[in-house]
Protein backbone atom coordinates (compact mmCIF):
# COMPACT_ATOMS: atom_id res chain seq x y z
CA UNK A 1 0.00 0.00 0.00
CA UNK A 2 2.73 2.56 1.00
CA UNK A 3 4.44 1.89 -2.54
CA UNK A 4 1.21 2.89 -4.54
CA UNK A 5 0.74 5.72 -2.23
CA UNK A 6 4.54 6.70 -3.44
CA UNK A 7 3.77 6.15 -7.46
CA UNK A 8 0.03 8.33 -7.22
CA UNK A 9 2.19 10.85 -5.40
CA UNK A 10 4.88 10.62 -8.09
CA UNK A 11 1.98 10.71 -10.81
CA UNK A 12 0.18 13.61 -9.49
CA UNK A 13 3.67 15.05 -9.51
CA UNK A 14 4.57 15.05 -12.48
CA UNK A 15 0.77 14.91 -14.48
CA UNK A 16 -0.35 18.27 -12.19
CA UNK A 17 0.35 20.85 -10.48
CA UNK A 18 0.07 19.62 -7.53
CA UNK A 19 3.44 18.97 -5.06
CA UNK A 20 3.10 16.18 -3.61
CA UNK A 21 5.84 13.73 -4.45
CA UNK A 22 9.55 16.35 -3.29
CA UNK A 23 9.69 13.96 -0.76
CA UNK A 24 9.39 10.97 -2.62
CA UNK A 25 12.05 8.91 -4.46
CA UNK A 26 11.88 8.39 -7.93
CA UNK A 27 12.74 5.08 -9.16
CA UNK A 28 12.37 3.11 -13.07
CA UNK A 29 10.01 0.92 -11.02
CA UNK A 30 7.60 3.74 -9.52
CA UNK A 31 7.82 5.69 -12.66
CA UNK A 32 6.56 3.11 -14.69
CA UNK A 33 4.01 2.16 -12.77
CA UNK A 34 2.49 5.64 -12.29
CA UNK A 35 1.42 5.55 -16.07
CA UNK A 36 -1.41 3.18 -14.22
CA UNK A 37 -2.39 6.04 -12.58
CA UNK A 38 -2.67 7.87 -15.82
CA UNK A 39 -5.72 7.17 -17.02
CA UNK A 40 -7.57 7.59 -13.36
CA UNK A 41 -6.39 10.90 -13.49
CA UNK A 42 -8.79 10.98 -16.53
CA UNK A 43 -11.56 9.86 -14.62
CA UNK A 44 -10.56 12.65 -11.92
CA UNK A 45 -10.71 15.08 -14.91
CA UNK A 46 -13.66 13.87 -16.25
CA UNK A 47 -15.76 14.22 -13.22
CA UNK A 48 -14.24 17.71 -12.16
CA UNK A 49 -14.83 19.02 -15.44
CA UNK A 50 -18.59 18.07 -15.40
CA UNK A 51 -19.18 19.16 -11.60
CA UNK A 52 -17.79 22.66 -12.49
CA UNK A 53 -20.10 22.55 -15.88
CA UNK A 54 -23.09 22.03 -13.60
CA UNK A 55 -22.09 24.51 -10.83
CA UNK A 56 -21.54 27.19 -13.56
CA UNK A 57 -24.84 26.31 -15.20
CA UNK A 58 -27.07 27.08 -12.05
CA UNK A 59 -24.92 30.51 -11.93
CA UNK A 60 -25.55 33.58 -13.88
CA UNK A 61 -22.84 33.05 -15.76
CA UNK A 62 -23.17 33.29 -19.66
CA UNK A 63 -22.74 29.70 -22.00
CA UNK A 64 -20.08 31.16 -23.75
CA UNK A 65 -17.96 32.47 -20.15
CA UNK A 66 -18.87 28.92 -18.55
CA UNK A 67 -17.38 27.10 -21.30
CA UNK A 68 -14.21 29.12 -21.33
CA UNK A 69 -13.84 28.29 -17.95
CA UNK A 70 -14.67 24.99 -18.02
CA UNK A 71 -12.11 24.56 -21.02
CA UNK A 72 -9.42 26.07 -18.73
CA UNK A 73 -10.25 23.65 -16.12
CA UNK A 74 -8.06 20.76 -17.22
CA UNK A 75 -5.41 23.28 -18.27
CA UNK A 76 -4.95 24.51 -15.44
CA UNK A 77 -4.89 21.57 -13.50
CA UNK A 78 -2.25 20.06 -15.80
CA UNK A 79 0.08 23.11 -15.81
CA UNK A 80 -0.28 22.81 -19.65
CA UNK A 81 1.87 19.57 -19.77
CA UNK A 82 0.40 18.03 -22.32
CA UNK A 83 0.14 20.98 -24.51
CA UNK A 84 3.61 21.57 -24.85
CA UNK A 85 3.56 18.37 -26.63
CA UNK A 86 1.25 19.34 -28.71
CA UNK A 87 3.46 22.48 -29.63
CA UNK A 88 6.55 20.77 -30.32
CA UNK A 89 5.14 18.44 -32.54
CA UNK A 90 3.07 20.82 -34.51
CA UNK A 91 6.52 22.58 -34.76
CA UNK A 92 8.71 19.94 -36.03
CA UNK A 93 6.01 18.42 -38.07
CA UNK A 94 5.18 22.10 -40.65
CA UNK A 95 9.41 22.63 -40.61
CA UNK A 96 9.20 19.49 -43.29
CA UNK A 97 12.93 18.68 -42.37
CA UNK A 98 14.41 14.99 -41.76
CA UNK A 99 13.80 12.91 -38.98
CA UNK A 100 16.78 13.85 -37.48
CA UNK A 101 15.74 17.85 -37.25
CA UNK A 102 12.73 17.23 -36.37
CA UNK A 103 13.62 15.43 -32.97
CA UNK A 104 16.08 18.42 -32.85
CA UNK A 105 13.01 20.45 -33.02
CA UNK A 106 10.95 18.96 -30.54
CA UNK A 107 14.05 19.40 -27.69
CA UNK A 108 14.65 23.15 -29.00
CA UNK A 109 12.71 24.65 -26.02
CA UNK A 110 11.93 27.89 -28.11
CA UNK A 111 8.30 28.69 -29.60
CA UNK A 112 8.03 28.44 -33.36
CA UNK A 113 5.16 30.27 -35.27
CA UNK A 114 3.12 26.94 -36.41
CA UNK A 115 2.95 26.11 -32.42
CA UNK A 116 1.05 28.86 -31.56
CA UNK A 117 -1.25 28.75 -34.80
CA UNK A 118 -1.69 25.07 -34.05
CA UNK A 119 -2.50 26.17 -30.40
CA UNK A 120 -5.29 28.25 -31.48
CA UNK A 121 -6.68 25.65 -33.82
CA UNK A 122 -7.04 23.24 -31.45
CA UNK A 123 -8.70 25.41 -28.22
CA UNK A 124 -10.91 26.99 -31.08
CA UNK A 125 -12.04 23.87 -32.19
CA UNK A 126 -12.31 22.56 -28.74
CA UNK A 127 -13.89 25.50 -27.20
CA UNK A 128 -16.78 25.21 -30.16
CA UNK A 129 -17.29 21.76 -29.33
CA UNK A 130 -17.82 22.37 -25.78
CA UNK A 131 -19.98 25.31 -26.20
CA UNK A 132 -22.40 23.63 -28.47
CA UNK A 133 -22.55 20.54 -26.70
CA UNK A 134 -23.06 23.02 -22.72
CA UNK A 135 -25.74 24.47 -24.41
CA UNK A 136 -27.61 22.01 -25.54
CA UNK A 137 -27.37 19.94 -22.12
CA UNK A 138 -26.07 17.18 -24.19
CA UNK A 139 -23.21 16.25 -22.17
CA UNK A 140 -23.57 13.31 -19.66
CA UNK A 141 -20.86 12.56 -16.22
CA UNK A 142 -20.12 9.20 -18.54
CA UNK A 143 -19.34 11.23 -21.88
CA UNK A 144 -17.17 13.82 -20.19
CA UNK A 145 -15.22 10.72 -18.02
CA UNK A 146 -14.68 9.03 -21.14
CA UNK A 147 -13.58 12.46 -23.70
CA UNK A 148 -10.69 12.49 -20.97
CA UNK A 149 -9.60 8.74 -20.03
CA UNK A 150 -9.42 7.42 -23.60
CA UNK A 151 -6.69 9.41 -24.62
CA UNK A 152 -4.93 8.92 -21.41
CA UNK A 153 -5.40 5.11 -21.63
CA UNK A 154 -4.12 5.73 -25.64
CA UNK A 155 -1.15 7.74 -24.02
CA UNK A 156 -0.29 5.50 -21.52
CA UNK A 157 0.11 1.67 -23.62
CA UNK A 158 2.24 4.26 -26.45
CA UNK A 159 4.52 4.88 -23.53
CA UNK A 160 5.24 1.26 -22.22
CA UNK A 161 4.85 -0.69 -26.07
CA UNK A 162 6.05 1.21 -28.92
CA UNK A 163 9.79 2.02 -29.64
CA UNK A 164 11.24 5.53 -28.03
CA UNK A 165 12.21 7.35 -31.17
CA UNK A 166 15.43 8.41 -29.28
CA UNK A 167 17.75 6.88 -26.63
CA UNK A 168 16.79 9.73 -24.02
CA UNK A 169 14.16 12.11 -23.04
CA UNK A 170 10.40 11.56 -21.12
CA UNK A 171 9.25 8.38 -23.11
CA UNK A 172 12.89 6.73 -22.76
CA UNK A 173 12.98 7.44 -19.54
CA UNK A 174 9.10 6.19 -18.07
CA UNK A 175 10.13 2.73 -20.29
CA UNK A 176 13.04 1.90 -18.46
CA UNK A 177 11.23 -0.01 -15.93
CA UNK A 178 8.07 -1.11 -17.84
CA UNK A 179 8.07 -5.47 -17.64
CA UNK A 180 5.80 -7.34 -20.29
CA UNK A 181 4.31 -8.66 -16.79
CA UNK A 182 2.89 -4.30 -16.47
CA UNK A 183 2.11 -4.32 -19.66
CA UNK A 184 -0.21 -7.13 -19.86
CA UNK A 185 -1.60 -6.07 -16.08
CA UNK A 186 -2.42 -2.69 -18.24
CA UNK A 187 -4.10 -4.11 -21.32
CA UNK A 188 -6.01 -5.65 -18.73
CA UNK A 189 -7.30 -2.61 -16.54
CA UNK A 190 -7.90 -0.17 -19.65
CA UNK A 191 -10.32 -3.12 -20.99
CA UNK A 192 -12.03 -3.35 -17.78
CA UNK A 193 -12.33 0.39 -17.82
CA UNK A 194 -13.22 0.72 -21.72
CA UNK A 195 -16.15 -1.97 -21.09
CA UNK A 196 -17.63 0.40 -18.73
CA UNK A 197 -17.86 3.25 -20.52
CA UNK A 198 -19.02 1.17 -22.83
CA UNK A 199 -21.77 -0.33 -21.02
CA UNK A 200 -22.98 3.62 -19.44
CA UNK A 201 -22.06 6.03 -22.11
CA UNK A 202 -24.86 7.08 -24.76
CA UNK A 203 -22.61 7.72 -27.61
CA UNK A 204 -20.83 4.26 -27.65
CA UNK A 205 -19.54 4.50 -30.79
CA UNK A 206 -16.83 6.74 -29.96
CA UNK A 207 -14.82 3.75 -28.65
CA UNK A 208 -14.47 3.28 -32.07
CA UNK A 209 -13.53 6.32 -33.73
CA UNK A 210 -10.79 6.99 -31.01
CA UNK A 211 -9.48 3.34 -31.36
CA UNK A 212 -9.26 4.67 -35.65
CA UNK A 213 -7.80 7.61 -34.50
CA UNK A 214 -5.01 6.49 -32.24
CA UNK A 215 -4.32 3.95 -35.62
CA UNK A 216 -4.23 6.90 -37.30
CA UNK A 217 -1.77 8.76 -35.09
CA UNK A 218 0.68 6.07 -34.43
CA UNK A 219 1.07 5.73 -38.03
CA UNK A 220 1.90 9.46 -37.94
CA UNK A 221 4.32 9.90 -35.98
CA UNK A 222 6.64 6.89 -36.40
CA UNK A 223 6.48 8.41 -40.31
CA UNK A 224 7.55 11.69 -38.62
CA UNK A 225 9.96 10.99 -35.67
CA UNK A 226 10.43 7.03 -36.16
CA UNK A 227 9.16 6.29 -32.65
CA UNK A 228 7.22 7.59 -29.52
CA UNK A 229 8.83 10.22 -27.30
CA UNK A 230 7.32 12.77 -24.60
CA UNK A 231 6.29 15.61 -27.07
CA UNK A 232 3.94 12.64 -28.74
CA UNK A 233 2.23 11.69 -25.66
CA UNK A 234 1.42 15.03 -25.22
CA UNK A 235 0.26 15.61 -28.06
CA UNK A 236 -1.76 12.48 -28.17
CA UNK A 237 -3.55 13.29 -25.00
CA UNK A 238 -4.55 16.61 -26.17
CA UNK A 239 -5.25 15.90 -29.64
CA UNK A 240 -7.45 13.07 -28.84
CA UNK A 241 -9.19 15.16 -26.01
CA UNK A 242 -10.28 17.38 -28.93
CA UNK A 243 -10.97 14.65 -31.67
CA UNK A 244 -13.45 13.07 -28.77
CA UNK A 245 -15.21 16.65 -28.06
CA UNK A 246 -15.19 17.05 -32.05
CA UNK A 247 -17.03 13.57 -32.53
CA UNK A 248 -18.93 14.08 -29.88
CA UNK A 249 -20.68 17.53 -31.13
CA UNK A 250 -21.14 15.78 -34.50
CA UNK A 251 -22.88 12.85 -33.73
CA UNK A 252 -25.30 15.22 -31.54
CA UNK A 253 -26.02 17.47 -34.70
CA UNK A 254 -26.51 14.17 -37.56
CA UNK A 255 -28.50 13.35 -34.72
CA UNK A 256 -31.06 16.05 -34.35
CA UNK A 257 -30.45 16.44 -38.58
Amino acid sequence: MKEWIAILRISLQFFTILPLAKTVQWTEKRTARSLFVLPWLGILLGLMFYSFLQLLHYSPITAIVSSILVLLLPLVLTGGLHLDGWMDVSDAYFSHQSKEKKLQILSDPHVGSFAILSLIVLLLLRFSAIYELASLSSLSVWACITVFTLPRIGAAFLVMRDKPAKDTGLAAYFQKGVTKRSIYAFIVMSLFLVAIFAVFIDNKFIIFFFAVFLWLWIRFYRSQFGGVTGDVIGATIEGGETFLWIILWLSHVFATA
